[in-house]
């Protein structure tokens, strides 16, 4: 990769042509002082002032900078330059303007010299210094985040990572780096042993282990020290050198300010910081010494999906109207809303149900608008109400996790509901732990990952514009993703929750969610096969087993829910079973489910009205 330095390029440049390029990187010179190219190659060393008059230009012409800090080179021709930028112009004149323009902010200057310049288009060139100090300081931010809130990070920072870049080339150049890698990890695990983060919080002074502890379960690990201070009211308060030096020597976190605004979150400029690695196991290590205390537990299973069934069902058998807005009258609302099945604890009412239900049907193209402005099935909508509990569930989670009608920034949290995912997956299914360790360790981890320049890149935009201030704080990302758990994943029934006195303490995967994640075969957390009673009024009792979300789904397409509770609890009437009929099943099909589940025999009354009524023309 060539790269010509400033001196090269103004080499014959004249006068002034070097004047006005020290004058535009270090001010107007005093009376008979001499341009110095030195000074002026100084400051473009220099991170701050190049950061600050990189962000003066338009947006325009830094999108054109990025093609001198790619990696093949910081010198382009026009032709090149066209070629890979062109689409940002509406022509070469005026991408040669933008050069120009550069030329002017003493940030690109015409190549003169053959050895480097393009035969066939006139070649421009960015300074090596300017190149350099660029990319070492986008491969330091990409870094910012993980060198604060990560135990990895910091040592790495602190202790190898200029060890392993100044190593050299050649076989001693890359023993040397080997060695250092080889020497990080083992530092590394055994700065990470369970027992010895344990011992080094016990040692703590007093004072600052108890802001490490309000930090750890109040906030999850990164907060605010003023807010700190606040909580606890410390007779003696540390300062926040003091406390930045004891996490520090124990390698336990760090204070530092949180630059977090160009990344579209609320900066932090005085924060107590416990190290991603520690606060993992330090807020699980809390959950299992103090398990929550539940008195109320709060269930959904499938119903989600059986109110999609119902809804779809209601549209094909009736009428329901739209406004020209595209939103539902209010007597078809009311009407449909008032048979869907509730969500648990009023965590989304009724109207919030439906219409979560109809913007998820609407882009899932599961219903069209039609004439009369009607709304009707499509035949994707019947092939998704015929569809396994299993093939629904995963295609409602992933609308959920791209769902932007919540609080909170989007970019970041369809992102962290992945994160929340994953580590979902990995819980113990009907375990229960404090309803805040999620969300902590969600927002830790997806931040501790995140990828700064993308990030930064989509924000720019927003601060380019003028006026944009990040709404959201770190602890507020916690929150909104707590909203999401209790408003998408609680109604779909992946997670139970679990209330004291009236409040959400704790969460738990649930036996539905571990086999649609995955996580857990359905097998393993149960051990028995669901069972039913059909009883002589046509009433059904389901009781509980591995697979009784999928039989209380199929249920819910030829019975009425009459009460869900341990033991759920149909009616099966002949305009229910033709309901079913109409909805693909069939009548052996149904019949067989039932005895195959039987605990008891089918009473002949039922099983005779059955085939009458799967015979019997509809009236």
């Amino acid at each position: 990769m060539t790269r010509l330095s400033l001196r090269v390029l103004l080499q014959g440049a004249g006068d002034p042509a070097v004047r006005d390029c020290v004058f535009r990187w270090c001010g107007a010179l005093g009376d008979g002082e001499k341009p110095s190219l030195a000074r002026a190659a100084a400051a473009m060393e220099d991170e701050a002032k190049v950061t600050t008059r990189l962000g003066a230009l338009p947006r325009k012409l830094q999108d054109l900078l990025e093609a001198f800090f790619a990696d093949d080179g910081s010198i382009r021709s026009v032709q090149a330059l066209f070629g890979e930028c062109g689409k940002h112009f509406k022509s070469r004149f005026e991408l040669e303007a933008a050069l120009a323009g550069l030329q002017r902010e003493a940030f690109v200057w015409h190549v003169r010299d053959r050895r480097w310049a393009s035969l066939d288009s006139p070649s421009w060139a960015v300074p090596g210094e300017l190149v350099e100090t660029v990319r070492q300081s986008r491969q330091k931010r990409q870094r910012q985040l993980q060198d604060l809130l990560t135990l990895q990070g910091f040592l790495d920072a602190r202790f190898f990572r200029e060890r392993a870049e100044n190593g050299g080339d050649g076989k001693a150049g890359k023993a040397a780096e080997q060695k250092a890698s080889d020497h990080a990890r083992k530092i590394y695990k055994l700065y990470t042993m369970e027992s010895a983060m344990a011992q080094r919080l016990g040692k703590l002074p007093a004072p600052v282990r108890t802001l490490v502890d309000a930090a750890l379960h109040t906030h999850g690990g990164i907060a605010p020290i003023d807010e700190l201070l606040r909580a606890t009211e410390l007779a003696d308060a540390p300062d926040l050198a003091l406390v930045g030096k004891c996490l520090e020597e124990a390698m336990l976190g760090t204070t530092q300010t949180l630059d977090l605004a160009r990344i579209g979150i609320q900066p932090v400029e005085r924060a107590v910081v416990v190290f991603h690695e520690v606060a993992l196991w330090a807020i699980k290590q809390r959950g299992e010494d103090h398990p929550p205390t539940v008195s109320e537990e709060l269930r959904c299973g499938g119903d989600f999906a059986t109110n999609i069934g119902r809804f779809l069902r209601e549209l094909q058998n009736s009428k329901v109207l739209f406004t020209g807005d595209g939103e539902l009258f209010k007597a078809s609302a009311k009407r449909i809303a008032g048979i869907l099945l509730p969500v648990p604890g009023g965590f989304l009412s009724a109207d919030g149900l439906l219409e979560t239900i109809y913007r998820f049907c609407l882009q899932r193209r599961l219903i069209d608008r039609r004439g009369e402005r009607a709304l009707r099935p499509t035949p994707a909508g019947s092939e998704f109400d015929r569809a396994p509990l299993a093939e629904q569930m995963k295609m409602l989670l992933a609308h959920f996790v791209e769902d932007r009608t919540l609080p909170g920034e989007s970019y970041h949290h369809t992102r962290m509901r992945r994160v929340l995912l994953r580590l979902l997956r990995r819980a113990e299914p009907m375990q229960w732990q404090d309803v805040a360790v999620l969300p902590f360790l969600s927002r830790n981890a997806y931040l501790a990952q995140l990828e700064m320049r993308p990030t930064e890149e989509f924000f720019a935009a927003r601060f380019q514009g003028g006026g944009y201030t990040p709404g959201e704080s770190l602890q507020q990302m916690c929150w909104n993703l707590l909203v999401w758990i209790k408003r998408r994943l609680f109604p779909l029934g992946l997670v139970d929750i679990g209330q004291h006195q009236g409040r959400v303490v704790a969460l738990r995967l649930s036996r539905l969610g571990a086999e649609l994640l995955e996580a857990e075969p359905a097998g393993k957390v149960g051990g028995t096969r669901c069972a039913i009673i059909v009883q002589p009024d046509f009433e059904v009792l389901v009781f509980p087993g591995d697979d009784v979300h999928d039989v209380v789904h199929l249920f819910d397409r030829f019975a009425v829910r009459v009460k869900s509770d341990h033991v759920h609890q149909f009616r099966i009437d002949q305009a229910s079973l033709r309901a079913g009929l109409a909805d693909g099943l069939t009548g052996p099909q149904i019949v067989q489910e039932l005895t195959d589940r039987a605990r008891v025999p089918i009473p002949q009354n039922v099983l005779y009205s059955l085939e009458e009524w799967t015979q019997k023309p509809p009236s």
